[in-house]
C-alpha cells in the first residue's frame, strides 16, 4: 500500500480514536449517578429535600441511611433502624418554569407489595425532582447516626460499557500509530535509496523503452475478503473479551428477610421438629444429641432420609463464635434443606403462644 494511504488510514484511526475515548469520559463523567446526598435532622415531622437533577432515565432508589450502630442487632426496644422500617415518602417532578406547580411522580403507598414488603426503587426520567419523607415521631433519637437522605442508581453498567469502548480506543488508536510508523519508514527507506542509487548520467533522464504489461488484479486484494474467517476473528475477540470481563459470581449466604411467624406442625407425621443447635466452645447438637463437628453434615443427610419435609431449624448460643454458625448454616444448606433461623426474639414469642420446638440441650 502506498505510503500516502497509510498516513491517511494511520490518522483516521487516531482521531477517530482520541474523539471516542474523550467523549465516552466526557459523557460518563456527566451522568449523575446519586443525584441527591442530603444530610437531614429527624426532629421535624416532615422531610423535603433540595431539588435535584436526574440526567438518566434509569431505576433509582430513594433511602434513609444511618451510620452503623451496633443497637441494630438487639431485639429489645433500643432505638434501632426499624423504628423507621416502614417509610412514607413521595417524589414530585418539577416543572421547567419556576412558578409551574409540581405533580406527583410516585410514592411508597404505590411501591408497597401484597404482603406489605416495601420496594425503594423507581423508575424516573430525565428531570428535576424533588423527594418528601414522613418521620415517626420516636425518630429523633437516630440522629447522633448522621441520617441522610440518598437517591442513586447502580453505576457498575455503563462504566463497564465506557472501560471497555475506551480500551477498544486504545487499540484503535496504537493501529493508526502503527500505520504512521509503517508509512514513515517506507518513505525513508524511499529517498534513501533514491540518494545512493548510482547513476552513468546524472542528467539523463530515465524513460522506460519496454512496455508495460498490465496483469490482471490479484483475487485477494481485488475482491472482499474471506468473509467466513473474516467473523470467525470477530467471534473469536468477542468470546475472549467477555471471557476475560464477565460479571464475578456472587458469593455469601442467600438470607431472606420476612416477617417472623410461628410454624405449627398441626398434621405432620413427625412426632419432632429437626433442630440444630450450637453451644460454645464448638459443639454441636442434633435433636439434642451431640454430634462431632465433622461429622454434622453426614447425620443431617442421615435425619433427613427418613423425612418427607426437608425443615431444619437451627438456633446458636450468644457467646458461639460467628465461623462456628456459618459452618452449620452452610452444611445445612448443602444438604438441600430449608433453614429457619430460630433467633432469641422468636424463640420467646414461640414459648408464650405454643412450644413448638424441642429446648436447648442441656
Amino acid at each position: 500500500m502506498p505510503p500516502k494511504i497509510l498516513l491517511r488510514l494511520g490518522l483516521s484511526f487516531f482521531v477517530i480514536a482520541t474523539a471516542t475515548y474523550l467523549g465516552a469520559g466526557r459523557w460518563l463523567n456527566s451522568r449523575i449517578f446519586t443525584p441527591l446526598d442530603y444530610p437531614v435532622s429527624l426532629d421535624n415531622q416532615q422531610l423535603k429535600s433540595e431539588p435535584f437533577e436526574i440526567n438518566l432515565r434509569e431505576t433509582y432508589f430513594a433511602s434513609l441511611d444511618l451510620d452503623y450502630s451496633v443497637d441494630d442487632w438487639y431485639q429489645d426496644n433500643r432505638c434501632s433502624y426499624k423504628t423507621i422500617l416502614y417509610p412514607q415518602w413521595r417524589v414530585y417532578r418539577l416543572g421547567s418554569a419556576s412558578s409551574q406547580s409540581r405533580e406527583l411522580w410516585v410514592s411508597s403507598e404505590q411501591l408497597t407489595h401484597s404482603d406489605g414488603s416495601l420496594s425503594n426503587a423507581f423508575l424516573a426520567s430525565p428531570g428535576q425532582y424533588q423527594l418528601e419523607w414522613d418521620i415517626p415521631a420516636a425518630a429523633p433519637c437516630l440522629n447522633p447516626r448522621h441520617p441522610h437522605l440518598s437517591v442513586s442508581t447502580d453505576s457498575s453498567g455503563y462504566r463497564e460499557g465506557v472501560g471497555l469502548t475506551q480500551l477498544f480506543c486504545l487499540f484503535w488508536g496504537g493501529t493508526g500509530l502503527a500505520l504512521f510508523v509503517v508509512a514513515g519508514g517506507r518513505v525513508a527507506r524511499w529517498k534513501f535509496a533514491r540518494v545512493l542509487s548510482p547513476r552513468i548520467f546524472p542528467d539523463m533522464v530515465l524513460r522506460n523503452v519496454l512496455p508495460i504489461a498490465k496483469h490482471a488484479p490479484l483475487r485477494p486484494i481485488h475482491d472482499p475478503p474471506h468473509w467466513p474467517l473474516f467473523w470467525v476473528a470477530i467471534m473469536s475477540i468477542l468470546m475472549f473479551t467477555f471471557m476475560i470481563f464477565r460479571p464475578l459470581p456472587s458469593k455469601g449466604l442467600l438470607v431472606t428477610w420476612k416477617n417472623r411467624d410461628s410454624v405449627v406442625w398441626e398434621k405432620s407425621p413427625w412426632p419432632d421438629t429437626l433442630v440444630v443447635y450450637v453451644r460454645a466452645p464448638s459443639h454441636f447438637f442434633i435433636n439434642s444429641q451431640d454430634v462431632p463437628r465433622s461429622d454434622l453434615q453426614a447425620k443431617l443427610i442421615e435425619q433427613l432420609n427418613h423425612r418427607v419435609e426437608w425443615s431444619v431449624y437451627f438456633e446458636a448460643e450468644p457467646d458461639v463464635p460467628y465461623a462456628e454458625a456459618v459452618y452449620a448454616i452452610e452444611k445445612i444448606q448443602t444438604c438441600g434443606a430449608k433453614l429457619i433461623w430460630v433467633t432469641p426474639q422468636m424463640r420467646e414469642d414461640w414459648q408464650k403462644s405454643r412450644p413448638i420446638l424441642r429446648q436447648a440441650p442441656d
